[in-house]
């Protein structure tokens, strides 16, 4: 198979002369890479509508002069410097997609939930890369056509009654479209009047879910063969542009310019007190005393995804700490926290978001995910937190499971794989809070704790006498509160998720500037602690990235966290909570 790819990328290079793209970054100087980054640029600013391949042909090369047309440019379809240029002068950029003005923009444009709701739908599918903003503008249809064509569908953008249907099904319905199961029927319902701008943050991830992964890549006589399972990355810093194609590029890029060591200028407010915690016998992760045998050669976090499709979840179970935390459309994803467990089977492992590597920071761990948008990785490894993302043998796709939601990986060859690429574990690690042996009866008696991190996205977890259970409401699934959340094994075997130990964490919520709702974990802000059937209604306080998180009482008097098996929330503190 990689014969025949690299063949067909050989004859794809020829067939476009791409002169020069030296102000982009000397990575970008081949001519096959030039190509595919040519394709993405062109859909990120509304141009091009078909798929990023590399294989320069009509479609592409249409593209190309209508942007040197509306950007006052020579039209000769040739990649010059002057339009290389023009590429990376994002705030003068003429959009495709751009027709009227604002103020016609204002008038038009109406909110709907419904577009809303299948925007985040097909953003989940990677078809989507827009705002998620209810408004049915230009991008929304040109998705919406693109879901429909996958689906054997008419494509006239119009949400009737089969797409509707079909959106329900994800990527089920490619499997129905295969099986003759939905009509190619045109759709009925009126389409909306709407007009919209693209956003502003450009996510310049392409996924395809029907590409066949190429295990590995080649380097071989300056020939590059991309791998379709590595989502291709634009990286801006420093007023530099690179697109990144593989993880070993991605490495290579960021050791060349910027230290793995970096560290930014915090004002922190320095270690917690502990009780019973020790580096190198406890565990910083959880407080737990450490088995002789435990697998504690570094923290790894791997990103577990929460989608309706990813459900039930295999790693929960076994990692020794889980933070959740707020991502797009107001669903939640998952950092499994492994230092002394492991597991042969951990998914769906979805990508980064910026809040991840404000909590594995002072674990000095391992960021474990399958990619992430834009230029977030070297934000995260500039924070000092290493990355490691989709690559094989560590990983592995199932085949019970649509992509994306099919990735999985060994948490044990993941470690070694971490400390095979010099990602030494702290010998003094900070642990996540101040573990200790509180007096627990002192506290509030208490049997629930309803936690809501967006309209769409609600937990709860009650107490059953020994452990706490998680049941969810999820607006994506269609039903009310009280689903069993539940986690699943290699051999099938489920169970409900549960744990020893609950803290959440009210934190105050943001938009990160490529456009990614996050929470800011630096700080202070009200904390609720649950264990052992009762509760504990304080604050917490962070000084720095480089913190732990600190727990107090209103008088800032520091209070010790039952060790054990915990479960972190991430909570908007624009969200109350309920419990009783």
């Amino acid at each position: 198979m990689l014969a025949s790819v690299l063949f067909s990328i050989l004859l794809s290079s020829t067939s476009y002369n791409v002169s020069d793209y030296s102000c982009i970054d000397e990575l970008s100087t081949h001519p096959v890479r030039n190509e595919y980054m040519l394709q993405i640029v062109l859909k990120s600013y509304d141009y091009y509508e078909g798929k990023i391949d590399g294989k320069i042909g009509s479609v592409s090369k249409a593209a190309l002069r209508s942007f040197q047309n509306k950007n006052g440019l020579v039209v000769d379809g040739i990649l010059g410097p002057q339009t290389c240029l023009r590429f990376l002068d994002r705030a003068n950029i003429s959009r495709n997609a751009t027709n009227i003005n604002n103020d016609d923009t204002n008038k038009i444009m109406q909110y709907s939930e419904e577009v809303e709701s299948q925007q985040i739908i097909l953003k989940e599918l990677g078809i989507y890369t827009g705002t998620v903003d209810g408004l049915n503008g230009p991008g929304t249809k040109r998705a919406i056509k693109d879901f429909q064509n996958r689906a054997g569908l008419v494509a006239d953008g119009v949400v009737g009654t089969k797409t509707d249907k079909a959106l329900i099904l994800g990527e089920a319905a490619y499997v129905q479209n295969i099986n003759g199961n939905i009509e190619n029927a045109s759709e009925s319902q009126t389409p909306v009047t709407a007009a919209s701008t693209s956003s502003s943050a450009i996510d310049l991830i392409n996924y395809n879910p029907n590409a066949n992964c190429v295990e590995g890549y080649v380097n071989t006589i300056d020939v590059w063969v991309p791998d379709p399972c590595f989502y291709p990355v634009f990286v801006y810093r420093f007023g530099k542009t690179a697109q990144v194609n593989s993880q070993n590029e991605l490495d290579s890029y960021l050791q060349a310019r910027w230290s793995l060591t970096k560290e930014k200028v915090y004002t922190s407010i320095g270690p917690v007190s502990t009780q019973n915690y020790t580096p190198g016998v406890n565990s910083p992760v959880n407080g737990l005393p450490m088995s002789p045998d435990a697998n504690n050669s570094i923290v790894i976090g791997i990103k577990n995804d929460n989608n309706v499709r990813a459900r039930p979840q295999s790693g929960p179970q076994n990692a020794d700490a889980v933070v959740e935390v707020l991502v797009e459309g107001g669903m939640t994803r998952f950092i499994n926290i492994f230092y002394q467990s492991d597991t042969t089977y951990h998914g769906p492992i979805r990508s980064a978001r910026p809040t991840d590597p404000t909590v594995l920071r002072p674990l000095g761990g391992v960021l474990v995910a399958s990619g992430a948008t834009g230029g977030l990785i070297p934000e995260i490894i500039d924070m000092g937190v290493p990355v490691i993302t989709d690559r094989r043998p560590e990983y592995f796709r199932i085949s019970t499971r649509n992509a994306p939601h099919n990735l999985y990986a060994d948490t044990e060859k993941l470690k070694s794989l971490a400390v095979t690429k010099g990602y030494v574990k702290s010998t003094t690690p900070q642990p996540l809070f101040a573990w200790g042996d509180p007096i627990v009866s002192n506290w509030a008696a208490n049997t629930y704790l309803n936690l809501t991190f967006s309209s769409q996205t609600k937990t709860k977890w009650t107490w059953n006498g020994s452990n706490y259970v998680r049941t969810y409401y999820d607006a994506y699934k269609g039903s009310s509160s009280g689903n069993v959340h539940n986690w699943v094994d290699v051999n099938g075997n489920q169970g409900q998720i549960s744990t020893t130990t609950v803290i959440a964490l009210f934190c105050e919520p943001y938009i990160h500037p490529l456009q990614l709702p996050s929470v800011k974990t630096v700080g202070n802000g009200r904390a609720i602690i649950l264990h052992q059937g009762k509760i504990l209604d304080v604050f917490w306080k962070r000084g720095s990235n480089l913190d732990p998180f600190h727990i107090v009482d209103k008088n800032g008097n520091e209070l010790f966290v039952p060790k054990g098996k915990v479960w972190i929330s991430l909570v908007p503190s624009t969200k109350a909570p309920s419990f009783g």
